[in-house]
């Protein structure tokens, strides 16, 4: 069997909510955990996986340096995530105090939320915030004036094109890096607009922390990494996405699951997901879904195509931004000039992505 495959399958049995404690303890052994740790620190759910197997009882089970390792990853995040909730915290009663109407997204909004049964099984990268767009700015120079600076130098492209955030910031006093949005997607999605999830968002009993609504959360929590990370256009699957999927299902409706699904994104994230975690439905078995499915599996089964088929859709993406940035650069003369005073940089970004 593909050792991917394998890999993947002992994983999902590991953090599914459905995987019976007894099932694991007889075949836990016998896992590949070189494989399983080496995974887990690529998808960025170390903690996740110690979370679970202590939840179902059968941390015991491990050998002892293995456990002693996750243990130690664990601790590492949950006091990570400790001050990066105090941060959100602040960054709320900054906001509020200066009437920003916000709304914490993604990995913030998640440990806030206490959808979790442990605050360090899930771990958290930048603190995102979701703000109008005309108070964008205003929620920028607030931050700054806290002393927030640039997390890194900044290049040419925010002069010239839209992301769908401000300058990601980060300070000294503070543990996490900021980003406030006031889009949410690279590529609009009407199923997911800015707008509806600040009107719709919730608060979270005592900290009273605004995060969007578990149906805005799911929807984001897929389309971000579809989209954003380029789940779709590259076929993979994200273990991290899926488990945030675990947590969000229960909290919503058939209805909203159906709605949900109608986004070809959702359901071409869902199809993966569904092939480990029988809590993820199956999609329609559409012809798209068929032959995405066709496609995973081939990549899984042979290393060779997987390489292929990522450098042609690496090339491919590096062409169409090439080409649109051309004819950029023909059309604007401001732009010319800064391209070739940063062209050392911009010579080794083409590298990174050949």
């Amino acid at each position: 069997m593909n050792t991917t495959h394998t890999t993947l399958s002992h994983i999902s049995h590991i953090i599914s909510f459905k995987t019976d404690a007894s099932f694991l303890k007889a075949d836990i052994k016998n896992y590949n955990w070189e494989n399983i740790v080496k995974m887990g620190s690529e998808h960025l759910i170390i903690p996740t996986i110690y979370a679970r197997l202590k939840s179902k009882g059968l941390l015991k089970y491990l050998p002892q340096d293995l456990h002693d390792y996750l243990k130690y990853i664990y601790n590492l995040n949950e006091e990570r995530n400790k001050f990066l909730l105090e941060e959100v915290k602040l960054i709320n009663s900054w906001f509020n105090a200066n009437n920003i109407e916000h709304v914490f997204l993604k990995g913030a909004a998640m440990i806030a939320s206490n959808y979790y049964e442990l605050l360090g099984e899930r771990m958290l990268g930048d603190i995102d915030v979701l703000v109008p767009k005309e108070l964008s700015e205003k929620a920028f120079q607030i931050l700054i004036n806290k002393g927030y600076t640039y997390a890194k130098t900044p290049t040419i492209n925010p002069k010239y094109f839209e992301d769908k955030h401000l300058l990601r910031l980060a300070s000294k006093n503070y543990i996490g890096a900021v980003e406030v949005h006031f889009k949410l997607l690279d590529k609009d999605q009407a199923i997911l607009k800015p707008e509806h999830v600040l009107n719709n968002k919730q608060f979270v009993n005592h900290t009273h922390l605004p995060i969007p609504s578990p149906k805005h959360l799911i929807t984001h929590n897929v389309l971000n990494f579809q989209i954003n990370d380029l789940g779709s256009y590259y076929n993979y699957i994200g273990l991290k996405n899926c488990y945030d999927t675990l947590v969000l299902l229960p909290r919503i409706n058939d209805i909203t699951l159906t709605q949900v699904l109608q986004n070809r994104h959702i359901s071409n994230n869902f199809n993966l997901g569904h092939l480990y975690f029988s809590e993820i439905p199956e999609p329609t078995n559409t012809l798209r879904i068929k032959y995405n499915t066709s496609i995973y599996h081939l990549k899984n089964k042979y290393n060779s195509f997987n390489f292929l088929l990522y450098k042609i859709h690496a090339y491919l993406d590096l062409l169409k931004l090439l080409f649109n940035r051309t004819y950029f650069f023909i059309k604007n003369k401001d732009y010319r000039r800064d391209i070739l005073n940063d062209r050392s940089r911009i010579k080794a970004l083409i590298k990174s992505k050949l």
